[in-house]
């Protein structure tokens, strides 16, 4: 293996400083999980000749994608099940503003409970983990349906936000553990692409649920139950059938194991560690280019997805359509969500040009915005495919997670990097809900212009960082020109950052 210089450049360039040279210090510190298990598996000689790559990459895919899958469709499906409730009854008991701090509410437990999260699936397996939190906001999702009032539904909304917390960065990291970089691409839209089958399916149980009549119990009341029950039975599932990773997989022999590691040597980000670095903290916030034009890019997409989440069935209402058709009506949105994440995340991982197909998918979602706010109320078709076209903005999230995943070396920068993203995630969500003012309906003209301007700039961001990339690559080939190069056996296992790694180049 390859990497390392003794000799620093004194040249400056995108980074704040150079990638640091792999010191004894850096070699010295606690490596990857991964670097034990393939030193012993050498030891003992184990036999990997005899596995087939190919069905073993099959296996992995069948085994752990349904549950990745599934996790991300309920957290989706059980965070936003409020929206078919607004239509089902649940706003009698609520003002117009007191139902927009719900949908806030939910993304400031998330926010809070983010970083410390984060830190906790690194310190505990992570399967497990994510299983336990399945499970608590399941629980939770049925409380909902004795909470009819305001303070009861904040306090549940807040603790469900703290509990799905972890899905997306657990996803994430899993992710990165099992798959190469363009390999995560695709893997990160299967199961990202849940949030449109989680429209489809949840607009469609909301219609039945809708004609569920009760003298006792409230036909949303119902579906919370119903959901939360599902929900926690999953999440039962998930602690026994998700292994915390490759080296702990019960269902891979031995040499499986080795060649499922291998497989993700190319990346050089490693498999897992559970020393949490402050070292690797300080990079992210400090050094890392990439670090804030991400942040920014993420919170103004998520502007557009707070108010898909939480406002659609109450634009497509004012169109002027029955409850039941209003939620039926809803269905599409979840199949252009589908369509864009596949066109996103695919293309990505043939072509590579991340920051293009993020300003690429956005376009659509300002025209969507632009037919809102222009065309007349008689249009209701025109302006319903407005609402339609919304979904597309929020489809570039996958992007951002590979893209983070792809370019962080680390694994507590990688899930600190989770974690950051996921803050930015919820300041969108948060502002999204809060721009359709009572004052402003039903038109929420400010808030349409409001849309249009923040997914504009991120079309400007994204365009900025994938130079900014660009230029660090550059810099990067001309440095490693210049050094001493000397040989350091499995540098990919050593827990480096992107940084301290001058081998590593960044995705665009």
């Amino acid at each position: 293996m390859s990497s390392i210089d003794e000799k620093k450049s004194g040249e400056t360039g995108a980074c704040a400083s150079d990638p640091a040279p792999l010191s004894g210090s850096v070699v010295a510190s606690k490596p990857d999980m991964a670097l034990q298990f393939l030193t012993d598996a050498k030891r003992d000689g184990v036999d990997t000749t005899s596995v087939d790559e190919r069905k073993l990459r099959w296996k992995i895919d069948l085994r752990l994608m349904p549950i990745l899958c599934t996790i991300y469709f309920l957290q989706y499906l059980d965070k936003t099940l409020l929206n078919y409730a607004a239509v089902m009854g649940i706003r009698k008991n609520l003002t117009p503003s007191q139902y927009s701090n719900l949908g806030t509410i939910f993304y400031v437990g998330y926010i809070v409970s983010e970083p410390i999260t984060s830190y906790l699936m690194q310190r505990f397996p992570i399967g497990r983990y994510l299983g336990i939190n399945v499970t608590c906001w399941g629980i939770v999702v049925a409380c909902h349906a004795a909470c009819n009032t305001y303070a009861p539904l904040m306090v549940i909304r807040v603790l469900l936000g703290v509990f799905e917390a972890c899905v997306a960065p657990s996803l994430v990291l899993i992710t990165g553990m099992w798959w190469t970089k363009p390999e995560q691409s695709r893997r990160t839209g299967l199961w990202y692409m849940q949030i449109g089958v989680a429209q489809i399916v949840g607009a469609a149980i909301s219609y039945g649920f809708q004609h569920v009549n009760s003298t006792k119990i409230a036909n949303w009341q119902i579906l919370f139950l119903f959901m939360g029950c599902l929900t926690v039975l999953i999440g039962l599932a998930t602690i026994v059938l998700l292994p915390d990773n490759p080296m702990s997989a019960g269902f891979l022999s031995r040499g499986e194991k080795v060649l499922a590691i291998e497989h993700v040597r190319k990346n050089q980000t490693g498999v897992e560690n559970k020393t949490f670095k402050w070292s690797h903290v300080r990079e992210l916030l400090f050094k890392d280019i990439q670090t804030w034009p991400l942040f920014f890019i993420t919170i103004l997409a998520m502007i557009d997805n707070g108010a898909v989440s939480n406002f659609s069935s109450i634009i497509i209402s004012t169109f002027g359509f029955s409850n039941e058709r209003t939620t039926i009506i809803q269905m599409p949105s979840g199949a252009v969500s589908i369509i864009a994440t596949i066109f996103a995340t695919y293309l990505v991982a043939a072509v590579g040009e991340r920051a293009l197909f993020v300003a690429i998918i956005t376009i659509p979602s300002v025209l969507g915005a632009g037919l809102l706010l222009g065309l007349p109320a008689q249009l209701k078709v025109g302006k319903l495919f407005g609402v339609y076209l919304l979904n597309f903005c929020p489809a570039m999230l996958p992007i951002i997670y590979s893209w983070g995943a792809a370019n962080t070396a680390g694994y507590t920068k990688r899930a600190m990097r989770n974690a950051l993203t996921l803050v930015a995630f919820c300041i969108g969500n948060i502002i999204g809900p809060q721009m359709f003012q009572t004052k402003d309906a039903p038109n929420y003209k400010p808030a349409k212009i409001a849309l249009i301007v923040t997914m504009s700039l991120v079309v400007v961001f994204a365009v900025g960082l994938r130079q900014l990339m660009l230029w660090e690559n550059a810099r990067r080939d001309k440095a490693l020109d210049k050094i001493v190069r000397e040989s350091v056996e499995d540098f990919e296992f050593l827990d480096m950052t992107d940084i301290e790694n001058k081998e590593f180049r960044y995705s665009h």
